[in-house]
């Protein structure tokens, strides 16, 4: 065999057995820095949690060969509109103000809100509004007595006071849910096709059992 045959040939196989060949890149927009969801893990230097492996396993299923790319909170609507990024996958909780700009996936998880607030604080007084650009932010604004109290997403409050970052901080989470929310895959409006696309795999994955893999491997139990 001439050596220009040799190269075609490795070539071919290279075609043939190269992982997700022919597979379309789907360009999914995070906030990287709101675990258990989406952070970077610091050991791996790779970017993980429930919605990353979930949006890595969906998209696989439909075809696509996802590539994360992290930003701001405030930059994925734009990003989508623009046509910078396919898909925001950031638990997004599905409101009528972003459903007015984006289109959504059929709901993937239904988080609940909880309260913050000091441990030696026993009761919360004030009503004024503040948001921060990151759950961390929150928290260390919280314990410094920038604030009184924060309302986040019980699953993010629940794995922080986990970690060892909340061991020297004077935090504690006040019983209750305050209300249920659905978060969904954020796609640009009128992009049916993926929509249909996406929507398809979200429901394999919860026929097969995938779905409950996922969700008892960074919450534990079944969804």
């Amino acid at each position: 065999m001439s050596m220009k045959k040799l190269v075609a040939a490795a070539a071919l196989a290279l075609m043939v057995v190269g992982p997700q060949a022919g597979a379309e890149t789907l360009r999914v927009g995070s906030e990287t820095v709101y675990p258990p969801f989406e952070f970077l893990d610091s050991n791996s230097g790779k970017y993980v949690g429930f919605d990353i492996d979930l949006i890595d396993e969906v998209a696989k299923r439909a075809g696509f060969e996802p590539q994360i790319l992290s930003m701001g909170l405030d930059g994925l609507i734009p990003a989508l509109m623009s046509g910078s990024i396919d898909v925001a996958v950031s638990a997004l909780t599905i409101t009528p103000e972003r459903a007015a700009k984006v289109d959504f996936t059929k709901p993937y998880y239904e988080s609940g809100l909880s309260i913050m607030a000091r441990k030696d604080d026993a009761s919360i007084k004030g009503a004024k509004i503040r948001t921060f650009n990151s759950a961390g932010e929150a928290f260390l604004e919280l314990n410094n007595k920038g604030c009184e109290a924060i309302v986040n997403d019980k699953p993010v409050n629940e794995y922080f006071l986990t970690q060892k970052a909340s061991a020297n901080l004077n935090l504690r989470e006040v019983p209750g849910v305050l209300k249920a929310e659905n978060y969904g895959f954020a796609i640009r409006k009128g992009d049916d096709k993926l929509r249909a696309r996406l929507d398809k795999a979200l429901d394999e994955i919860r026929a097969d059992g995938t779905y409950d893999k996922i969700y008892a491997k960074w919450f534990g139990g079944n969804k």
